[in-house]
């Protein structure tokens, strides 16, 4: 079996400001309430998926021999805000739904896709989708004070 680990240490500095070195890059999440640097939580939780359906996208385009010449994702995901601040609700805390649309120009052999090859290959990218994957099922999540 391979096995990934993949590890983010953060850091809370002043304000609302949390910051994660991750490889060579500075991640910065914060609220733009307060100092604006960087994306909320949220807003970086669904840039995740995203990324990452664009990412796998390109891999099963290079496997399938598809031209990707154009892959935009698209994502609106409501939330009931009340839970997270701390106040009944029979919402979940997280979000209700998120809804994916993608907008691409792709080719096989210089014909174009049909909206229903679309459709079957954005199914086999969200279905290899690590991130879609552990929202769709539930993943062990442990938490402890340290």
């Amino acid at each position: 079996m391979a096995e990934k680990c993949v590890e983010v240490k953060t850091h809370m500095g002043e304000g609302w400001k949390v910051t994660a070195q991750v490889r060579e890059h500075q991640l910065v999440i914060d609220q733009p309430t307060a100092g604006n640097e960087g994306a909320n939580p949220l807003e970086t939780f669904i840039f995740s998926l995203a990324g990452c359906i664009s990412t796998i996208a390109r891999m099963v385009a290079r496997e399938q021999k598809v031209a990707l010449n154009h892959f935009d994702v698209s994502i609106k995901a409501q939330l009931n805000t009340l839970g997270l601040l701390g106040k009944a609700t029979d919402d979940p805390v997280g979000f209700k739904h998120i809804d994916i649309t993608v907008e691409m120009d792709a080719a096989v052999n210089n014909e174009p896709l049909t909206e229903e090859q679309k459709q079957t290959f954005i199914d086999t990218v969200c279905h290899r989708c690590p991130v879609h994957d552990n929202l769709l099922k539930p993943t062990l999540v442990t938490h402890q004070a340290g």
